[in-house]
């Protein structure tokens, strides 16, 4: 249990602080509690008069703070401090000792103790004990917050420093979140340049069936049924609670919906906070969080940290969009041709006959380390394809299925590819190509002077890396299309786009259900329905809003 003593939280939500007091002497005990209990209404004793039992009742109740007198009859206060410093090193432990006892004060106080107090004062009224009580447990209940924003920031930069995928950063932030700041859901979502300002849902953890119930066709919308989107609108924090209590927390919504009590408190909700996602004055999103009925709203140090995550999400979103606008602005594509069958696609290839090409339709990488392809191949068999699948060390096959004159498979591998590592150092993968022993990925790149660095990169693992072609943005305007109605598609709905469309999930009837579809991307089918409707929904309005 860890209680939470902010001010403003107790009017509202009282907080208990179960306390354990150990004394072998019981008239003194039972005074003391009931001296304790009277001073502070949020204090709760339970008595042992024996080290055996306090160990025992420490335990079973996890208590938030231990009294204990010195002289215990089978033992002394010392022997349970040990025990309590073993189970729980921050438990706040205030011992009691005969007066004049400074050599076990200085012991106690070398074990670990929180605080020690004479037996004999006067403190007839139990105001002393219960200050000392009260200190410690706050000072306690300080470190446990202190060190839960250390592991999330800790978490935080691990995350920045070790995930290139904006999507993946966001899911982890969520599932850090959750994991480490008690809450029990949370999502992040993007605004949608339109008038409405929806948001688009891009990470969840812990609250996915909620999210999918507030959603529509994947989309929330500002002034739809979760009252603390109203972030984005209002660009400030906002508060929410299933209870009709006045919070005195100044960011609490008035108001809220009864559609909306229903739907938390089917999902568990009791609490929930929005907080905008901004970067230099820009508006790029919102993230969510909700608590169960067991917690408590955030306090302000909370509300801090989550501020400062969403600052941090916002300047990830900023710094991202910054990226795309230099590739579009003044893109150098590259084609690069690898012909080491260290590489998966080379090693197959080069066990078919010269005239089949497989192409990599989508690609997707797994939280197992495994990398999965939807790839297309002409001119060869199924038959002809397991045989040279069997005699490859670094790729699998699956899901092998006749499109016409050609096959569509899964190819799998758990050998880091080149195009996962041309990804790790930014380049946008368009087209991966390989035939006859010879594997071409075709990339985009910020300018010429990055695209050493990739061959760098390749050539680190792989030999026979060429740079085949190399042209600009205006050169390549001139062959193709500049934009398509997938040009606006995250990364990840793009992947799912495409592996729904390929597996036949548009088909009547469907060649794969959307649970199937969710496990291939190691995704809840929540989010994978979510990324999906986004997909489609921000195709159709190129497609359908074209002047």
């Amino acid at each position: 249990m860890e209680p939470s003593l902010a001010a403003g939280d107790v009017a509202h939500h009282p907080t208990t602080v179960d306390i354990l007091l150990v004394d072998d002497d019981e008239q003194w005990a039972r005074v003391t509690a009931r001296l304790l209990e009277s001073v502070d209404e949020a204090f709760q004793v339970e008595l042992a008069h024996s080290l055996t039992a306090g160990r025992q009742r420490f335990e079973a109740t996890d208590p938030d703070c231990v009294i204990c007198d010195y002289q215990l009859g089978d033992g002394t206060g010392i022997d349970l401090l040990e025990t309590v410093r073993q189970a729980e090193a921050n438990c706040p432990f205030v011992l009691v000792t005969g007066r004049g006892d400074e050599t076990v004060a200085s012991e106690a106080i070398g074990q670990g103790v929180t605080d020690y107090i004479p037996k004999n004062n006067d403190d007839t009224d139990g105001t002393l004990l219960a200050n000392r009580v009260r200190n410690a447990v706050e000072a306690a209940t300080a470190r446990r917050q202190l060190d839960r924003e250390r592991r999330g920031k800790a978490a935080t930069l691990d995350l920045l420093t070790s995930t290139t995928s904006m999507n993946e950063l966001f899911e982890q932030f969520c599932r850090v979140l959750v994991a480490d700041h008690g809450y029990s859901g949370a999502w992040i979502g993007g605004v949608e340049d339109t008038p409405d300002g929806e948001v688009v849902p891009q990470a969840v953890a812990g609250c996915e069936a909620y999210l999918d119930a507030i959603a529509v066709d994947g989309v929330v919308s500002v002034d739809g049924l979760d009252p603390v989107v109203a972030a984005v609108a209002q660009n400030e924090p906002v508060f929410a609670s299933v209870a009709e209590a006045d919070h005195t927390d100044s960011r609490a919504l008035k108001g809220v919906t009864t559609g909306w009590k229903r739907t938390a408190d089917e999902h568990g909700i009791a609490t929930a906070a929005g907080v905008p996602i901004t970067h230099d004055g820009i508006q790029a999103g919102v993230c969510c969080v909700y608590r169960s009925v067991d917690k408590p709203p955030l306090d302000d140090s909370e509300w801090e940290l989550l501020t400062e995550y969403a600052q941090i999400i916002g300047y990830i979103h900023r710094t991202a969009e910054l990226k795309q606008s230099l590739l579009s602005d003044n893109t150098v594509r590259v084609d690069i041709e690898l012909t080491d069958p260290a590489a998966p696609l080379v090693e197959l290839t080069t066990q078919l006959d010269p005239a089949v090409t497989v192409r990599v339709l989508s690609t997707i990488e797994r939280a197992d380390g495994t990398t999965l392809s939807l790839a297309r191949l002409s001119g060869v068999d199924p038959s002809e394809l397991r045989r040279a699948v069997d005699a490859c060390k670094s790729v699998e096959i699956n899901n092998v299925r006749s499109d016409g004159d050609e096959l569509r498979c899964d190819l799998q591998t758990t050998v880091q590819t080149p195009e996962a590592m041309l990804a790790a150092h930014g380049a946008e993968i368009e087209r991966t190509v390989s035939s006859n022993g010879s594997l071409t990925v075709s990339i985009a790149a910020t300018d010429h002077s990055v695209v050493s660095s990739f061959t760098d990169a390749l050539r680190s693992q792989y030999d026979g890396v060429t740079v085949t072609t190399l042209w600009s943005h205006d050169d390549k305007l001139n062959q193709t299309e500049s934009s398509t109605p997938l040009t606006s598609l995250t990364e990840k709905q793009l992947n799912v786009l495409s592996y729904a469309y390929f597996d036949g999930y548009f088909e009547q009837p469907r060649g794969m259900s959307a649970t199937e579809l969710a496990e291939k991307f190691d995704i809840s089918r929540p989010t994978m329905t979510q990324h999906l409707r986004a997909a489609q929904r921000k195709v159709f309005s190129e497609l359908l809003e074209q002047d």
